[in-house]
Order: C-alpha cells, then structure tokens, then sequence
C-alpha cells in the first residue's frame, strides 16, 4: 500500500518491476538492494515462495515465473489439483518449485527463502501471514488483509516485532490513471473539497465456481481444513465465515481507491 501506516518502507509493484528492468539490464543488483532495503539471503537472486495457487495466486505466480532476478523456491496449496499445476507450469519454465500441502512443512523445510506470497482465502490470511513472517520472510498478501480486526492487528504486530516487510497487495495503485487522477484530487485541488463519493461494480449475479470431477479433496481433509463441503471450499468468497462477501470482495477495490485518494 502507498502510504502504509504500517511500515516506513515499501515497494509498489511498479518499483518490482523496475527492479526486473535494472536486474535483466545486467547491473548486478539483487531486487531489493536496488533499493538499499534488502539483501536476499543467497546475495543474488530473490528466492520466493507462493502460498495459494487459485485464481489470483496463478496470475501472481505467472508474472513472478517471467521477471529476471525472481526465484520461485516453493509452492503450497492444500488442493493437489492447484499444487501439481503450479509445480509443473514452474518447470515448463525451467524453476523447480518444491510443492508442499502445508505451510508449516514448507517454512521448516526451505531454509533459504527471501519472502511469501499469500494468496489464500481472505480468513488463512492473518495465520499465514504472520506465521512467514515469524519465520523471518518478508511478505506480500493479497486483500483483503484479514477477515477480522484482530486478525489484522496481529499481522502489524509481526510485522513490527520481526522487522520485516508486509504490504497489502490492492489494486489500482501504480495504474497511470489512477495516479494522475490522485494528483489531481490530492496536489492540484481539482475537486474542491470532496463531500460525497460513490463507486459500483457490474456483475449481474454472484458467481459460483465449479472443480473437475474426480479431483475433490476428501471429506476428511476437507473437515481439517475448516470446510464442510467441496462447495465451500471453492466458493469461500460467498460465506460469512470466510470472506465479507462482495462488499469485501469486489466493494473493497473501490472503498481502497476512496481512503488512498483522501486520504
């Protein structure tokens, strides 16, 4: 986030990707010493791990694969259908990402990671999040940031008691668009001062989503992991339990642009 109260130092995905123009440019910069904060624990490239390997988690997992300087050390995701595509797409592009079904093994067993991903659903955020960073791994997870307040305090707390980064990956924030329009609103004084603000988002229904047949995950497994049914499991978004639904899900876009550009 950009003007985290969070940490005093962050990186925006813009400057993730300067670092891959000054890492694939042969400068011989780590990703992070580019910016004086970080040097990764091998000196050289930046070793990652994923946690979460679902929609957003493959979009995120795809980009990394392709930057110069990024290592994809490890993947986790409880699923094995998520977990076996992960593994074999990072080897069709020559990184062999370990697999792992549970954080915990993964942590105990990749000693030389940089940072985490965490891509899980919205209610593992807070436990994944401040698990990595107990682990001594910097952090970069997907809204929302928690299901609960104190899910997320924690994630602060770990965050300043490790020293280690944590941002929270919102959208909108390095688009050109976006940023002219907060320079504008928030430099330039181009609204006066704002009394009123209203965003919506066009989706006619809520949609549901299916898995293969034959690939479910077990009713035992499923159970240890906090869900009842498969349904549940793939359609989390949509229970209180897991998610804030789609005021949270797809209004928090929206409500993040509104706190960033008002600050």
């Amino acid at each position: 986030m950009h003007d985290s109260p969070f940490s005093a130092s962050f990186m925006t995905r813009r400057d993730m990707l300067k670092v891959a123009v000054l890492t694939g440019a042969g400068l011989g910069l780590s990703p992070f010493a580019a910016f004086g904060q970080i040097t990764p624990a091998g000196g050289g490239d930046l070793n990652l791990a994923f946690l979460g390997i679902g929609t957003q988690g493959r979009l995120l997992l795809d980009h990394c694969l392709k930057m110069p300087g990024i290592r994809v050390k490890a993947v986790c995701d409880l699923w094995p259908h998520h977990l076996n595509y992960a593994v074999r797409y990072a080897g069709a592009l020559r990184q062999e990402a370990a697999g792992y079904a549970d954080v915990r093994e993964m942590l105990a067993a990749e000693a030389d990671l940089d940072a985490v991903i965490v891509a899980t659903p919205d209610w593992l955020h807070a436990d994944h999040t401040v698990a990595c960073l107990e682990a001594g791994l910097h952090v970069y997870c997907e809204k929302e940031m928690s299901h609960t307040l104190e899910g997320a305090r924690n994630m602060v707390r770990a965050s300043r008691r490790t020293g280690k980064l944590l941002q929270i990956g919102h959208q909108r924030r390095s688009n050109p668009r976006y940023l002219l329009a907060r320079d504008l609103i928030r430099n330039q004084g181009a609204l006066g001062k704002p009394s009123y603000v209203a965003g919506h988002w066009n989706r006619p229904q809520i949609l549901t989503t299916g898995w293969p047949r034959g690939r479910e995950l077990s009713d035992e497994v499923l159970k240890a992991s906090g869900y009842e049914t498969m349904e549940r499991f793939r359609n989390w978004r949509w229970y209180p339990e897991f998610s804030g639904g789609p005021i949270s899900d797809l209004g928090s876009h929206q409500i993040g642009v509104f706190n960033w550009m008002l600050q």
